[in-house]
Protein backbone atom coordinates (compact mmCIF):
# COMPACT_ATOMS: atom_id res chain seq x y z
CA UNK A 1 0.00 0.00 0.00
CA UNK A 2 1.31 3.41 -0.98
CA UNK A 3 1.38 6.27 1.42
CA UNK A 4 1.01 9.91 0.58
CA UNK A 5 4.68 10.42 1.35
CA UNK A 6 5.82 7.77 -1.16
CA UNK A 7 3.51 9.18 -3.84
CA UNK A 8 4.83 12.72 -3.27
CA UNK A 9 8.43 11.49 -3.34
CA UNK A 10 7.78 9.69 -6.60
CA UNK A 11 6.14 12.78 -8.11
CA UNK A 12 9.04 14.97 -7.04
CA UNK A 13 11.49 12.51 -8.57
CA UNK A 14 9.54 12.51 -11.84
CA UNK A 15 9.34 16.30 -11.82
CA UNK A 16 13.09 16.50 -11.25
CA UNK A 17 13.76 14.15 -14.13
CA UNK A 18 11.47 16.08 -16.47
CA UNK A 19 13.09 19.37 -15.45
CA UNK A 20 16.55 17.90 -16.02
CA UNK A 21 15.55 16.68 -19.47
CA UNK A 22 14.14 20.08 -20.36
CA UNK A 23 17.34 21.82 -19.34
CA UNK A 24 19.44 19.34 -21.29
CA UNK A 25 17.08 19.75 -24.26
CA UNK A 26 17.79 23.48 -24.27
CA UNK A 27 21.36 22.72 -25.23
CA UNK A 28 20.27 21.37 -28.61
CA UNK A 29 21.66 23.53 -31.41
CA UNK A 30 19.46 24.16 -34.44
CA UNK A 31 21.84 26.45 -36.35
CA UNK A 32 25.59 26.48 -36.65
CA UNK A 33 27.75 28.59 -34.42
CA UNK A 34 28.68 32.17 -35.28
CA UNK A 35 31.85 32.57 -37.33
CA UNK A 36 33.39 36.04 -37.40
CA UNK A 37 35.42 35.33 -40.56
CA UNK A 38 32.27 34.30 -42.44
CA UNK A 39 30.44 37.38 -41.19
CA UNK A 40 33.24 39.67 -42.38
CA UNK A 41 33.41 37.99 -45.79
CA UNK A 42 29.64 38.38 -46.23
CA UNK A 43 29.90 42.07 -45.31
CA UNK A 44 32.77 42.57 -47.78
CA UNK A 45 30.90 40.79 -50.59
CA UNK A 46 27.78 42.84 -49.86
CA UNK A 47 29.75 46.11 -50.03
CA UNK A 48 31.40 45.14 -53.30
CA UNK A 49 28.07 44.06 -54.79
CA UNK A 50 26.32 47.20 -53.62
CA UNK A 51 29.09 49.34 -55.18
CA UNK A 52 28.68 47.45 -58.47
CA UNK A 53 24.88 47.79 -58.43
CA UNK A 54 25.07 51.46 -57.53
CA UNK A 55 27.55 52.18 -60.30
CA UNK A 56 25.41 50.42 -62.90
CA UNK A 57 22.18 52.10 -61.74
CA UNK A 58 23.61 55.62 -61.47
CA UNK A 59 26.28 55.68 -64.17
CA UNK A 60 24.80 53.06 -66.52
CA UNK A 61 28.23 51.39 -66.72
CA UNK A 62 28.78 48.49 -69.11
CA UNK A 63 29.26 44.85 -68.29
CA UNK A 64 32.89 45.03 -69.42
CA UNK A 65 33.64 47.55 -66.69
CA UNK A 66 32.42 45.11 -64.04
CA UNK A 67 33.21 41.65 -65.43
CA UNK A 68 36.09 41.22 -62.99
CA UNK A 69 33.90 42.38 -60.07
CA UNK A 70 31.25 39.77 -60.87
CA UNK A 71 33.95 37.11 -60.96
CA UNK A 72 35.43 38.19 -57.62
CA UNK A 73 32.05 38.33 -55.89
CA UNK A 74 31.11 34.90 -57.21
CA UNK A 75 34.46 33.54 -56.02
CA UNK A 76 33.91 35.01 -52.56
CA UNK A 77 30.42 33.52 -52.38
CA UNK A 78 31.78 30.14 -53.52
CA UNK A 79 34.38 30.24 -50.75
CA UNK A 80 31.65 31.18 -48.24
CA UNK A 81 29.58 28.23 -49.41
CA UNK A 82 32.51 25.85 -48.89
CA UNK A 83 33.22 27.35 -45.46
CA UNK A 84 29.56 27.06 -44.46
CA UNK A 85 29.58 23.38 -45.40
CA UNK A 86 32.21 22.77 -42.71
CA UNK A 87 29.75 23.60 -39.92
CA UNK A 88 26.93 21.40 -38.68
CA UNK A 89 23.35 22.69 -38.86
CA UNK A 90 24.27 25.26 -41.49
CA UNK A 91 21.86 24.24 -44.25
CA UNK A 92 20.02 27.58 -44.20
CA UNK A 93 23.22 29.55 -44.78
CA UNK A 94 24.33 27.20 -47.54
CA UNK A 95 20.93 27.52 -49.26
CA UNK A 96 20.97 31.32 -48.98
CA UNK A 97 24.47 31.45 -50.42
CA UNK A 98 23.53 29.17 -53.31
CA UNK A 99 20.41 31.23 -54.05
CA UNK A 100 22.48 34.42 -53.90
CA UNK A 101 25.05 33.03 -56.33
CA UNK A 102 22.27 32.03 -58.74
CA UNK A 103 20.64 35.48 -58.50
CA UNK A 104 23.99 37.17 -59.08
CA UNK A 105 24.61 34.97 -62.14
CA UNK A 106 21.19 35.99 -63.48
CA UNK A 107 21.93 39.68 -62.89
CA UNK A 108 25.31 39.25 -64.55
CA UNK A 109 23.66 37.62 -67.58
CA UNK A 110 21.14 40.48 -67.88
CA UNK A 111 23.98 43.01 -67.68
CA UNK A 112 26.04 41.13 -70.23
CA UNK A 113 23.29 40.48 -72.77
CA UNK A 114 21.02 43.52 -72.41
CA UNK A 115 23.19 46.22 -70.92
CA UNK A 116 22.77 48.10 -67.64
CA UNK A 117 20.05 46.58 -65.50
CA UNK A 118 17.27 48.38 -63.65
CA UNK A 119 16.81 48.65 -59.90
CA UNK A 120 13.99 46.09 -59.89
CA UNK A 121 16.28 43.56 -61.56
CA UNK A 122 18.92 44.04 -58.84
CA UNK A 123 16.43 43.74 -55.99
CA UNK A 124 16.66 39.93 -55.83
CA UNK A 125 20.40 40.07 -55.17
CA UNK A 126 19.97 42.81 -52.60
CA UNK A 127 17.18 40.94 -50.84
CA UNK A 128 19.23 37.75 -50.61
CA UNK A 129 22.20 39.65 -49.22
CA UNK A 130 19.92 41.21 -46.59
CA UNK A 131 18.68 37.73 -45.67
CA UNK A 132 22.21 36.36 -45.41
CA UNK A 133 23.35 39.31 -43.29
CA UNK A 134 20.29 38.93 -41.05
CA UNK A 135 21.06 35.21 -40.68
CA UNK A 136 24.61 36.02 -39.54
CA UNK A 137 23.39 38.68 -37.12
CA UNK A 138 20.97 36.17 -35.61
CA UNK A 139 23.81 33.69 -35.09
CA UNK A 140 25.94 36.44 -33.56
CA UNK A 141 23.17 37.41 -31.12
CA UNK A 142 22.61 33.79 -30.27
CA UNK A 143 26.32 33.32 -29.57
CA UNK A 144 26.39 36.34 -27.25
CA UNK A 145 23.31 35.09 -25.40
CA UNK A 146 24.90 31.66 -24.98
CA UNK A 147 28.07 33.27 -23.56
CA UNK A 148 26.12 35.19 -20.94
CA UNK A 149 24.10 32.13 -19.84
CA UNK A 150 27.08 29.83 -19.45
Amino acid sequence: MRTRRSICARQLTCAGLVLSLLLVGCAVVFVSSYDEVTDQQIQDAAKKTEALIGDVLVNRTSYGQHAKDYQEIDGTLGALEMRAANYQNNEAEIKLTQDLRAALRDLRQIHKEFGPFRQAEAEGVRSLFRSLIHHELSKKRSASINKTTQ
